[in-house]
Formats: C-alpha cells, structure tokens, sequence
C-alpha cells in the first residue's frame, strides 16, 4: 500500500512516531493538513506537502503556524 493511501489517523501516527513523510495535498481537508503539520511538530518530524499550491494562503499561514518549521509547502 502507498503510504499517501492511509488513513489519516495512520499519517499521524506515523508522523508523531517521528519519521518524514511527503505526502500529496491533493484531495485532502484543510484540517486534515492542519493535524499532520502539529504532528509533525510534535514527533519532532517533518512533513513536506506537495500540490501546496492549490492552497490558499491563509491556510498555508495557518499549516506554516502549526508546524513551526516542521513543514516544507511545494508547489
């Protein structure tokens, strides 16, 4: 299974656990993207998110927020 296929509550885990992830932004919630970014901070891990640009940009603030440095957005 692709690791950008599973559930969310798995991402997190994942990402909470510690490891990096690069993961597609397309097709998922604002929140969903929200959650993974303060897992990211909180596992000490980092999330890069890819299709970032279909974002707008007061969710990319709020993402950016949440994973204080933890999150790289790419277009």
């Amino acid at each position: 299974m692709a690791i950008g296929k599973l559930m969310q509550h798995q991402l997190e885990e994942i990402l909470s656990a510690g490891a990096a992830l690069e993961l597609s932004a397309k097709g998922r919630m604002p929140s969903q993207l929200i959650d993974l970014a303060k897992c990211a901070k909180r596992g000490g891990s980092h999330l890069t998110l890819t299709d970032a640009g279909e974002i707008l940009h007061h969710l990319l603030l709020e993402i950016a927020r949440d994973g204080q440095g933890h999150v790289t957005l790419k277009d």
